[in-house]
């Protein structure tokens, strides 16, 4: 449970630190101060700056920086933002959903086996349910392995024995969709019709 928690964490943070890289190459001030460090004098000569004494012959061109229009920096920053954050949100919403039914779902099963009142049957069946719960789970964590290396993010939504799956692909063919529902379907025996399939760009 809290390997699950740490990787929600360290995919936010990864995407925070993309955001603040995006940013600050976008925001870099274009003056920055000239530095000689071996001092040597220079001569300035129109727009070039050569070393005048010095045993490697070093030119130093300067360039003057144009800065670029901030509204248009602004707008390339705030697009990064909302596709890699929507992209992100969509899986760590669904991976956070699923995560929190099974939670729920364990912690029932739990209570009814640590119940000293209930009959040996029925702590018999609720540790059944509960190894069930636990294949379901790896069952699903082995889908979403699988469609991890065609895919760059993939997930796998439990919504009552219909299972969508939602990938990150600029396209989805329909012959990827039937893969996709194929796994689905021998890995969790069910039908086609319970298996829905969904791509994020």
């Amino acid at each position: 449970m809290n390997t699950k928690r740490q990787t929600i964490w360290l995919v936010s943070m990864l995407s925070l630190m993309v955001v603040l890289s995006a940013y600050y190459l976008f925001t870099q001030d274009g003056k920055s101060p000239d530095l000689v460090t071996d001092g040597s004098q220079t001569e300035q000569k129109g727009d070039a700056t050569e070393v005048a004494k010095g045993d490697n012959g070093i030119i130093i061109n300067e360039v003057e920086h144009k800065a670029g229009d901030p509204k248009t920096d602004k707008q390339v920053i705030d697009q990064l933002e909302s596709e890699g954050g929507a992209v992100a949100s969509v899986f760590a919403e669904v991976q956070e959903k699923r995560q929190q039914q099974f939670n729920e779902q364990e912690d029932k099963i739990l209570a009814a086996i640590s119940n000293v009142q209930t009959n040996p049957e029925e702590s018999t069946e609720a540790a059944k349910a509960l190894n069930m719960l636990e294949e379901k789970r790896e069952k699903l964590n082995g889908i979403e392995s699988e469609l991890m290396k065609q895919f760059h993010t993939a997930i796998v939504d439990d919504q009552n024995d219909r299972y969508k799956v939602v990938v990150e692909s600029e396209k989805l063919d329909k012959a990827q969709a039937v893969g996709i529902i194929d796994l689905v379907m021998k890995t969790m025996d069910v039908k086609a019709d319970q298996v829905t399939v969904q791509f994020v760009p």
